[in-house]
């Protein structure tokens, strides 16, 4: 779904831009299909808050664009395959192969 350098390209504007943080959202509601109606920054917000939440839980406070790259890549096949599921669990199951 996202190229390392897509990604990384994603990752600075969506951390340049701060209009899109200034919503308050519980992300473990957002599902698959919620995908579909965002736009690529709002995707890529999600996808590295999911990481970083993810990260800390796991206490691994390490930012590594390959990996984001590939479980976002990851995610989004099993997204495409299930639009109920939630992103989170898409992401985490992404990060488990």
């Amino acid at each position: 779904m996202f190229p390392a350098r897509l990604t990384a390209t994603l990752v600075a504007a969506t951390l340049l831009s701060s209009p899109a943080l200034a919503q308050s959202t519980d992300v473990s509601t957002i599902k698959c299909a919620d995908l579909a109606t965002m736009d690529a920054d709002g995707i890529a917000t999600l996808m590295i808050w999911v990481d970083g939440f993810m990260g800390g839980a796991a206490e691994d406070p390490t930012f590594d664009l390959d990996r984001l790259g590939t479980n976002m890549d990851g995610a989004g096949t099993i997204c495409a395959n299930n639009p109920d599921m939630s992103v989170m669990d898409a992401l985490a199951q992404a990060e488990g192969q």
